[in-house]
């Protein structure tokens, strides 16, 4: 009897085991994560990181070789936010939640790295994140130890009991036979007046054992009926199911929708910004031609007033003289050729080129963390340029100089900057004014000291 008792145990505790499905994070999931925030993050944090896109991670161990100068920079800021520890319980919810709203609370991020939020959740989302293998039921104990029987079966009932104890069904029958042998002991009980007291200390642990299965058994009973009154009958089931498709099918669309607007509003501020730059560029060109109309009115004034003047002068008469042998008249000296001016030499400072060889800005003075090159001009159309060997313009050539050196200069390894505190410039580049643009005809051939 001992023994069936050690088989309701074992198979009532793998069936509450059963019935609490769980999900958790692995280590190897909590990194893909990770990756998959980083990238994002560093993604919207430079807009210069376009090379990203191209890459494809599982982890910051693949992610971090792969990163530039600027991302290196800015993965520093991510790292430096504290990450639970307790992820082993975490289920794919909290997993989302985490990467894609708490962990872009840290004040230590940048803004715009934090405006990779939505993109972290989506991708996330579509993670799998795996289930761990179900627990081992513990090793049913005796209250005393027996003599030794022959084998039982006791593997195959207790897979047969913890199959059938989530239904309805199968925890009342559990129930009747756990109460009939409940009466059979306390029959035995009874009749047994003269047993030892270790005989009645061993009763007690199993009424109490029997109560304690009761309770659960109920539970169970209780359980399985609610779930079957969540679960609709007959057609319904199949209603019920549509619905439920119907809704996550809608929340999917309305959710690619948002996704869509919000790359939508990314391209069109690209764009907005794009055209902030021609309006710029065409702003400039006008400034020079501006200077330029100005130098010649101011050039036309002073030839007037000199021609004024030359007009306005009275010319003395000439006194009479007594009549005197005539000679010949000599031709008149030619007058000196005038000097040519001297050119005037304009000065404009620029912005990094993009890949089509335009400079992006001008400015007329430096302009910290935008000018880059210094280009002199005599006629506003060609002129030569050089990078500017300023501290404050070699702090951002280097932070990124694919992007602001790449495209405009020539270097033996123009990555390799460690250590770097100037940037000389061997021969200057050669530049032209066209469609409103300053472009690159040659590229400024440089080196790093």
């Amino acid at each position: 009897m001992n023994r069936r008792f050690t088989k309701y145990i074992a198979a009532v505790l793998l069936a509450a085991t059963a019935a609490a499905p769980a999900t958790a994070v692995t280590d190897k999931e909590m990194d893909e994560a990770r990756a998959i925030t980083a990238k994002a993050y560093l993604r919207y944090a430079n807009n210069g990181s376009g090379y990203l896109d191209e890459i494809d991670v599982k982890s910051m161990s693949d992610l971090t070789p792969k990163l530039k100068a600027k991302e290196k920079e800015n993965l520093k800021a991510f790292n430096s936010v504290k990450v639970p520890s307790d992820y082993a319980s975490w289920d794919k919810e909290k997993l989302v939640e985490f990467w894609s709203v708490t962990f872009f609370t840290s004040p230590a991020l940048s803004d715009q790295g934090k405006v990779a939020k939505s993109t972290v959740r989506r991708r996330i989302s579509s993670m799998k994140v795996s289930a761990p293998a179900k627990p081992e039921a513990p090793a049913p104990q005796t209250p005393e130890a027996e003599p030794a029987a022959a084998p039982q079966p006791v593997a195959a009932d207790t897979a047969a009991a913890q199959a059938a104890m989530p239904t309805a069904a199968g925890a009342v029958e559990a129930q009747q036979d756990i109460l009939q042998d409940q009466k059979a002991i306390e029959k035995d009980a009874a009749e047994a007046d003269t047993g030892t007291h270790e005989e009645q200390s061993h009763t007690w642990v199993y009424v109490l054992v029997l109560a304690i299965l009761v309770a659960v058994v109920i539970w169970l009973v209780v359980y399985a009926a609610n779930l079957m009154k969540r679960q609709p009958q007959g057609d319904d089931d199949e209603a019920g199911d549509s619905d439920t498709e119907e809704v996550k099918s809608r929340a999917r669309r309305a959710i690619d929708k948002k996704n869509q607007e919000i790359e939508d509003l990314h391209r069109r501020l690209e764009t907005e910004e794009n055209k902030s730059a021609d309006l710029g560029m065409e702003l400039e060109k006008l400034k020079l031609e501006h200077s330029r109309l100005e130098d010649r009115i101011a050039q036309l004034r002073e030839e007037n007033t000199r021609l004024t003047r030359e007009l306005q002068t009275p010319h003395p008469a000439a006194p009479v003289a007594p009549a005197a042998p005539v000679a010949p008249e000599r031709p008149p000296k030619p007058a000196a050729p005038e000097k040519p001016a001297a050119p005037i030499i304009k000065v404009i400072y620029l912005g990094r080129a993009n890949a089509r060889g335009i400079f992006v800005r001008a400015d007329r003075r430096i302009n910290a963390g935008n000018t880059i090159y210094r280009l002199d001009t005599n006629d506003g159309l060609v002129g030569t340029f050089h990078v500017v060997d300023e501290p404050e313009v070699v702090d951002v050539a280097i932070s990124d100089p694919t992007l602001y050196l790449g495209n405009g200069c020539i270097c033996d390894d123009i990555e390799d900057v460690a250590g770097v505190t100037r940037i000389a410039t061997e021969s200057a580049g050669t530049a032209i004014f066209e469609n409103g643009y300053w472009k690159v005809l040659r590229k400024t051939r440089i080196r790093y000291e």
